[in-house]
């Protein structure tokens, strides 16, 4: 089992949906026009999106504040200063601060009208010390 396996598996209260397919993953890839970091790839692939207690994690999902490809294309428009390599991986819904993740698996955090700013060295190290 993987470290974000291991992780996501040990949130609180966790609720998750139909895991993603290979097609999906493609699909997010071709809408955004970027590649997703392998472990992000690999939560996608076995819970689709998450709920959790004190997180809430974007993916595939019918909700347009819970499925990757809308919040990230609404983030981007929103935030100019967001190089468009990221993707968001959780909407804090606390002042407009989002958390984002690149191919390499680096999780950042930005808020309106701010650069990104580098708060852990993947979604595994993220949640740990969330």
């Amino acid at each position: 089992m993987s470290q974000i396996a291991e992780i996501v598996d040990n949130l609180q209260d966790l609720l998750f949906l139909e895991p993603a397919k290979q097609e999906d993953i493609r699909n997010i890839e071709n809408e955004l026009k970027l590649t997703l970091a392998e472990e992000y790839k690999e939560y996608l692939l076995k819970y689709g999106a998450v709920i959790a207690e004190n997180v809430e994690l974007t993916g595939i999902a019918k909700s347009k504040e819970r499925n990757v490809i809308s919040v990230t294309k609404r983030e981007w428009k929103a935030n100019d200063k967001i190089k468009h390599d990221l993707y968001v991986v959780e909407n804090l819904g606390i002042d407009g601060i989002m958390i984002w993740q690149e191919s390499s698996g680096k999780i950042y955090e930005s808020m309106p009208n701010c650069d990104v700013k580098l708060i852990a060295g993947s979604l595994a190290e993220y949640l740990k010390e969330k």
